[in-house]
């Protein structure tokens, strides 16, 4: 009883110290005791307390040794001053010992996470701007946004890895198989947690020769409103890239668009893809070179949309598990991949994986031929984003995204706040994509990716199984 009494105390506490801290008017001159202002627990052995302007955030960080603050990032610059004792921060493959009288800068958007070195230690950090997630309380790395019913619940444990995953009106679930891990089979459908090949084990290719009636690299796939399922065949071996669309009614193959090698040459990489129904259009992000692939699903003509910066991967390591990620044997440096569409289709959404920003470009300006020019003169800047290889936009205008560095699901809403919604170290090792289902759920497609041999530049170092998850959101 005396536990329970001290925690409720706690949590008062905490909570009278936030409310009052949300309430400084930063439009107004602030006089402040810092020194009366109580401390916030944050973490064992670590404890903040800080004030803010319309500008700037100062923060003090009280801690001993062993204290820990988890992966994160956020768009702030950090400047981070040891007035007494040690830290370690270790970010993008290295480590930086901080002692007394040492400052760190840390620019916006890079993962890093600190370790106490001695007891006694204080860190004064300022934040500009100020850390919204601080102030609205939805900072996550430190659990504190978990929610008891976004547990994740397995849906399908498997020995080879997914590639996407989707699922339809009535809640069937399907899947891609990724290349880098089989070349048995394509494309699943999951049912009593069973991988079964879709829509029949005589269009996968079974480890033979690819064909022009058999899959050949499937990955991206996506329901369309109508509930007609469609998958990226990247034809990887075969040189040719195909959209294929499937009545899963039926479980037949509707059609099978090819796409011409003037637009789409062998070594096309179109790994994601987005549906407009209601146009009749079909938008490919091609990572290979870095590009949108515009096919009229009506005509079966298609233009390709290039050489703007937003289609290019940002010069920025992907840290995971305090390692940088290499791809063919060097740090990875992908271009765009999440490729999605508003509700009201007439707004395309994109991004690299390997960056920070989330963009936006007039989906007609595509549709009716405009000129690169034209086209990239009204690509704008959303918001932020994790490093992400996959993305879905909700019908209200919330973007969610796998997050491969900090092991999560992350949303950025309509306010242009991130979030991380859910975040399992041990569980979300690349999570690969993320996919609205009906009833609220969220699912995703979790292939640890990293850890076959395209990136290790050796062996497979994947420990099976892998899985297809979903939450609550």
């Amino acid at each position: 009883m005396i536990r329970l009494k001290l925690a409720i105390l706690a949590v008062a506490v905490v909570s009278l110290f936030t409310s009052t801290i949300s309430a400084q008017n930063i439009k107004e001159i602030q006089h402040i005791k810092f020194d009366d202002l109580g401390w916030e627990q944050l973490g064992d052995k670590l404890q903040r307390k800080y004030v803010y302007g319309e500008q700037g955030m100062l923060a003090l960080f009280k801690m001993d040794k062993g204290a820990k603050v988890p992966l994160h990032q956020h768009p702030n610059e950090q400047t981070s001053y040891i007035t007494k004792g040690s830290v370690k921060v270790t970010m993008q493959g290295k480590d930086y010992v901080v002692k007394a009288g040492e400052v760190l800068i840390i620019p916006g958007n890079i993962p890093h996470q600190f370790e106490c070195l001695e007891d006694g230690t204080l860190d004064v950090d300022f934040f500009a701007p100020p850390r919204k997630d601080w102030i609205e309380g939805t900072a996550s790395y430190f659990g504190n946004t978990n929610k008891t019913n976004n547990k994740l619940e397995v849906v399908a444990a498997m020995d080879i890895r997914p590639g996407d995953v989707a699922v339809s009106a009535e809640g069937r679930v399907f899947a891609t198989i990724h290349p880098l891990g089989s070349q048995k089979t394509q494309l699943v459908e999951i049912v009593n947690g069973k991988a079964i090949p879709y829509p029949s084990n005589s269009y996968q290719k079974n480890g033979a020769k690819a064909n022009d009636a058999k899959f050949d690299v499937m990955l991206g796939l996506i329901f369309d409103k109508n509930n007609q399922l469609w998958v990226i065949d990247m034809g990887l071996e075969l040189g040719k890239t195909r959209l294929w669309a499937f009545d899963i009614s039926k479980n037949k193959v509707t059609q099978k668009i090819e796409l011409p090698s003037s637009v789409a040459p062998k070594g096309t990489f179109t790994q994601d893809v987005a549906i407009d129904e209601k146009n009749g259009f079909a938008y490919l992000a091609d990572i290979a070179n870095p590009g949108i692939l515009v096919l009229n699903l009506k005509t079966k003509k298609v233009r390709r949309f290039s050489g703007h910066s937003s289609l290019q991967a940002e010069d920025k390591d992907m840290i995971i598990k305090g390692k940088v990620t290499h791809f063919c044997g060097k740090p990875a440096r992908v271009a765009i991949d999440p490729i999605t569409l508003s509700n009201d289709r007439e707004t395309i959404f994109f991004g690299s994986m390997n960056g920070n920003s989330w963009y936006k470009v007039p989906a007609k300006l595509l549709r009716e031929r405009k000129s690169d020019a034209i086209i990239s003169n009204s690509i704008e800047k959303v918001g932020n984003k994790p490093f992400s290889d996959g993305a879905i936009t909700d019908a209200d205008g919330n973007h969610y995204f796998t997050n491969l560095q900090e092991h999560a699901i992350t949303k950025l809403d309509v306010t242009g706040k991130l979030t991380n919604i859910i975040q399992d170290n041990e569980k979300l090792l690349w999570p690969d994509n993320v996919y609205q289902g009906p009833d609220g759920w969220m699912y995703i497609s979790v292939n640890q990716l990293n850890s076959s041999p395209a990136f290790t530049g050796a062996g497979d170092e994947g420990n099976p199984p892998y899985y297809i998850y979903r939450f609550k959101k």
